[in-house]
């Protein structure tokens, strides 16, 4: 082989060596480019979708309760602020309400909803009233309503009949208010007013 066979063998072998080189290193360049690329993109997006989310819930929240609160002040007849009425404006919104005309029925409309009803009838006037729980013996209790006026102090309503009535423990709660008696023991163990 002649010196010039050799030489072109020999650059024909370096040539060879760097284009595998230089091929090696574009294409890891390349491939450590797009890695990199691909594992920035991610966590950005990760983190651009977490403040984004924070900051969309907050602004969400803090509008939603501004437009609450002001429909809550502004839309109501009191507002949040009820206010204890006096005798005569109970007794005045007991004629208007309707909620005693509507028919007792057995496991349908009881007790509990007729002081449900007049308690959210009292609030919207922006008159704070509150249910009474009575426990009678044998696990057997009943719901009346309560108005603390003004004037008179603390009166026991029975909102089915829109009627005053009195509470006294140890004794016949339809004996001492003059009502039928029911075929259980109606002796008031305890009451709880909640407002």
């Amino acid at each position: 082989m002649s010196n010039m066979d050799r030489t072109a063998n020999i650059f024909g072998i370096v040539l060879a060596l760097i284009m595998l080189c230089g091929g090696s290193a574009f294409i890891s360049y390349v491939y450590g480019h797009n890695k990199g690329y691909d594992t920035c993109y991610e966590a950005e997006q990760e983190t651009n979708y977490t403040q984004g989310y924070t900051k969309g819930k907050q602004e969400g929240y803090d509008v939603g309760y501004n437009v609450g609160h002001k429909a809550g002040l502004e839309e109501t007849i009191s507002g949040y602020s009820l206010h204890d009425p006096s005798y005569q404006d109970m007794k005045d919104f007991l004629s208007q309400d309707t909620t005693d005309s509507i028919t007792y029925v057995d496991d349908e409309y009881v007790c509990t909803d007729f002081s449900a009803a007049v308690n959210n009838n009292a609030e919207s006037h922006g008159f704070r009233c509150a249910i009474v729980d009575i426990w009678y013996p044998e696990g057997y209790g009943h719901n009346i309503i309560a108005f603390d006026t003004t004037d008179r102090g603390l009166i026991f309503i029975e909102p089915q009949f829109d009627q005053e009535v009195k509470l006294i423990t140890d004794k016949s709660y339809s004996e001492i208010n003059n009502f039928t008696p029911p075929p259980r023991d109606d002796t008031i163990q305890r009451f709880l007013i909640s407002w």
